[in-house]
Parts: C-alpha cells; structure tokens; sequence
C-alpha cells in the first residue's frame, strides 16, 4: 500500500483534544472533544472519535474502521483502512454510484485505534457530508456546519467511479428526454447561507436564460418555451434571504420565473443557474454574504430577547386584587353602636376600586368579593393568582377590649413581633370557623406554618413593606386617623397570594370616636383616596426599578 512507504511513527506524539464545535441549525448545536495526537507540528485525530463528534455511527475490525452516515432516508458506508491512502463510499439504494475519494495521507494504526492528520480527516468529512466542516491550526477547533450544504455544492459529486458519471460529467452524453418541456413541481431549500431553487421538469431540454439579482433583489429565468400551472409554482416567504416565487406565462409559449430577494437584511454573494441533466431539473443558486456564526447568534439573542419580554410581561403593574374583608355569615368586628366590619371595608373596596378605575383606566380590579358573601380566607388567595394579580390588598377594621386603642395599621404576612399583632391576627383569623370543616382544613394550624408560610412570601417581602409603609402615609395625609405604623403578624388571608401582600385595618370600631368616623361617607372616602395615594407611589418605584433593569423598554416595545 501506499501508505506504508512513508509509514509515520506515533510513538513519541503527545495527547491532546480538538473542541468540535456542531450547528445543526437555529438554537440547535453542541460542543465534542474530539482526541487527537500531535508530532511536530502535525496533529493527527482519532477517527472513531471525530465520527462520534459528528453524530456517525462506527465499528472497528482489526486495522479498518466502517463508519455509517443515515441521512433523509438513504445510508451510506465509508471505510478507512491502515496505510491506505483511499477511502471507499458504497452508497445503499442510490443511483449516485459507488465513490472513491483519494487523501494526502493514510490512517496510521496506535493503540488500536486509526489516526488521521486533523486536515486530511476534516476534509474527507466536508466531502462525505457535504457540509462545511473547517480546521482552525491555531485555535485547535473543528468547526462543522451541520445544518445544510452549501448552495451549488459539488462535493457530493467527488469520486464518483461508476456508469452514472457521465450524467454529470462535463464532456459526457446526456440523457435524452423528448416532448415538450413542462414544470411538473417546484423544491425550495432554504439554507444557513442561502437558497437553492429546484423547478422539476418532463420533456426536452428548453433554452434558458438566468438574468441574476438587481439591487432591489429582483432574479429571474426565462424559459423560452415551457408549461406550467402558475398557482402550483407561486410562493411567498415570511422570512429568509428570499421574499417570493411567481410564474409569469409570456407570448409565444414562453414562461418567466421571477423571484424577489430579502437584499433589505441580506447581501447576495453570488448566483447561477444550471440544468441537471441527470434529473432534467432546472436550478438556480443564490448564495448570501453572510457570516454563518452571526446568524446564529442574531437568532439566539433574539429568543432570549422574546423570552425575556414574555417574562417581564408577567411583573406588568397591571392588576390589583382588592379584598373586603369577611362577609356574608361572617360580620367580622362588631362596634359599640352595632357597626359591622364587612359593611364597612366593602364600601371602602368599592370607593378605592372606583378610584383605580378613573384614575388608572389601563389597571384590572379585582374583587374577591362585590357583594354581601361569604369567602373562605383560602378562595380569597386563589383568586388573586387566578387572576395573575401584582399586588393584593385585603382591608379589614380592627376591634380590641381597651376601647381607647385607636388608629390605623397595616400589615404584612410573618411571625408576629408582639403579643398586639397576635391579637389582631388571631381576631381576623378567626372568620375559618365561618368555613365548613374549618377544624380539618386548618388541622395543626400553628406559628410553625405561619412561619412557613413567610418563608413562600420571601421574594415579595420587600414590596410588600414598601406598598405598606406607602399605604399607611397616604391614609395619614388623607383622614385624622393617626396610623400606628406598618407591622408583621400571621394572617391567613395573606397565605396563598403569590404577589406583594398587605392588610390595611382602617381604625378600630371598638373605639366610639373612630366607629363614628368609619361610618361616615366622606371619611371612607378619604381613606379610600389615602390608599390610593400610597398606592401611586407604590407603583411609580416598582415601575422605575423595573426601568432601570431593562423592563421598561420592553414592555413598550
């Protein structure tokens, strides 16, 4: 053999690894060490290993290798063999014939393993796959464009050794196909670089001329004589180098294909035109000046772009969950002059959900209840996240024995602080004996879960401190309600709500003074207002931290 002249020695060649870096098309690629040798200068692959980088099957027998490539169907088998400089191809089921293709350099046996120098290895991949693979010496990588084959491409075509090659061949008799030329069907393959545009044909060959693209993108091939259906030929594309196909029927029998290109985002490299007497196929070429590598990445950003925006969408300020306390079988905090907290806190809702509506017509409100009903504390959470809520407000009245306790307060979802914020959970928490088969439902209730429960509220604590501690001045400002500061206490309504989370108690009716005041029109108002108040300034620091991170800008794109 050949080879075996000029046999090379691995003895002394030091162990390395080459990064094969595959495309297989948009967002679809991956990365394989392929093992390599390097003597010198020289740096030989292992050629099971570079078959198992670009996803081929392989054997070994002895001093050969068969490596199987399975594409659309078809297969194909190559077999390297120890100090033989030529690689067999035995197609199976094809027409193309039998290939034989001649390397620089022969397969050099090391540790039962066949090794090849990285160059000759990539080219016979390139040829045998008919993709672009190259070899980079200085950065040690194989780049492999799996995804297509290059526009026009004539590497399918090299060694080819049987009858069938004069069918291509340049000097070679044709075949001979008789009547009168008719375009049967039209394949467009759309590739990382370009585009191939195949118009299949019956009867004789029919002159053609190729009139390649203009600036604005515009090629077309006249037949001088051919038939067609129009409607079977026509076809547009949405994105891409190309933009549309059309068949235009001219005098005398003639037909015109145009076709529009993308030159708009794409850069025409080069085009031909050429008929394929081996399938009497007409075919034109456009290949694009376009760097592959960046397409890639364009597309990447551009998905992570969209997942991005779909994302941020979700932090949108654009629903409010308004929660009226109790209700129905359940009248909360009865005052000294009978006035019951469900009556109350549902008109202060109504009064603020009036108010988000004229003020912030783009806001969505929400009730968890409207009317005189009663809602377990659990609905009222589920409700809100139904409804992909961004903030959930629950407003409540307080009561307490000492009847000169007095003011507002609000409150976030935590382990209580002291022993008045107990009180006041514990009073509210009270309505799940309203609920039916509450003591099952609520079985092992204890500060455990309430810390637990905190614990899922984590990521929203600090938005809800923050829309509390605005609430609580905006209710200051706007009424005589003294507020007695923002605190933390276990309420069960404010357990399942997956968004920022407060309760707002509007003053206590077991104090005659505030009872009097809660009761009155304009002051629910006022209070209704204050939230509101606090409310807008909640939202202008959500929106703006959310400007500063990007968010702004892609929700208004």
């Amino acid at each position: 053999m050949p080879g075996k002249l000029f046999a090379v020695s691995l003895d002394n060649a030091k162990p390395e690894q080459l990064a094969l870096h595959a495309v297989k098309g948009f967002q679809q690629g991956y990365t394989f060490n392929v093992s390599a040798l390097r003597t010198d200068a020289v740096v030989y692959v292992n050629l099971e290993s570079m078959s198992r980088a670009l996803r081929l099957l392989s054997k070994k027998d002895g001093n050969q290798l068969k490596i199987v490539l399975e594409r659309d169907g078809t297969t194909s088998v190559c077999r390297f063999i120890e100090g033989s400089n030529f690689v067999g191809i035995v197609p199976e089921k094809s027409s193309v014939g039998e290939r034989v293709v001649h390397m620089r350099s022969a397969p050099v046996l090391k540790n039962g393993a066949l090794w090849l120098r990285a160059v000759d290895a990539v080219r016979f991949f390139s040829i045998w796959l008919d993709r672009q693979v190259v070899y980079d010496r200085n950065k040690g990588v194989i780049d492999a464009f799996l995804w297509s084959a290059e526009p026009g491409s004539g590497k399918s075509r090299i060694g080819i050794v049987r009858d069938q090659d004069r069918y291509i061949s340049a000097g070679g008799p044709s075949p001979q196909y008789k009547g009168p030329t008719t375009i049967t069907g039209m394949r467009v393959d759309e590739l990382a670089n370009g585009v191939v545009i195949r118009l299949k044909a019956s009867g004789a060959k029919t002159a053609a001329s190729f009139i390649k693209p203009d600036k604005a993108g515009n090629a077309s091939l006249t037949f001088e004589t051919a038939k067609g259906n129009p409607a079977d030929i026509f076809r547009t594309f949405s994105q891409g180098l190309i933009k549309e196909i059309r068949a235009i029927p001219l005098g005398k029998g003639a037909m015109q294909i145009n076709i529009a290109l993308n030159t708009e985002f794409f850069n025409v490299k080069s085009s031909e035109y050429q008929w394929d007497p081996r399938t009497n196929t007409y075919v034109i070429s456009v290949m694009s000046d376009i760097d592959v590598q960046a397409v890639y990445q364009a597309e990447k950003e551009k998905r992570i772009k969209q997942e991005l925006a779909k994302d941020l969408q979700k932090w949108k300020f654009d629903t409010i969950v308004l929660d009226a306390g109790h209700g129905g079988k359940d009248p909360g905090a009865i005052g000294l002059a009978g006035t019951r907290e469900k009556d109350i806190v549902l008109k202060l809702v109504h009064y603020l959900g009036a108010i988000i509506k004229k003020e912030w017509p783009e806001i969505k409100v929400v009730y968890t209840r409207s009317d005189d009903r009663f809602i377990p504390l659990k609905q009222r959470g589920k409700i809100a996240n139904r409804n992909d809520g961004k903030l959930f407000v629950s407003i409540h009245c307080n009561a307490a024995k000492n009847r000169s306790a007095k003011g507002a307060e609000v409150y976030i979802l935590g382990p209580h602080k002291n022993q008045a914020a107990l009180r006041v959970a514990m009073l509210e928490n009270a309505a799940i004996k309203q609920e039916e088969d509450y003591q099952k439902k609520y079985k092992g209730f204890s500060e455990e879960h309430m810390i637990m429960s905190s614990l899922a509220q984590n990521a929203f604590t600090l938005q809800s401190k923050e829309a509390a501690r605005h609430v609580l001045e905006g209710m200051e400002k706007k009424t005589k309600i003294n507020g007695r500061g923002v605190r933390q206490a276990g309420f069960m309504v404010l357990w399942t709500p997956s968004m920022p989370s407060l309760l707002v108690e509007a003053g206590y009716l077991s104090n005659r003074e505030e009872e009097k005041m809660l009761r009155r029109p304009d002051v629910q108002k006022n209070i209704a207002r204050g939230i509101f108040n606090g409310l807008k300034r909640y939202r202008a620091s959500y929106e703006k931290q959310r400007l500063v991170s990007g968010a702004g800008a892609q929700s208004k794109g």
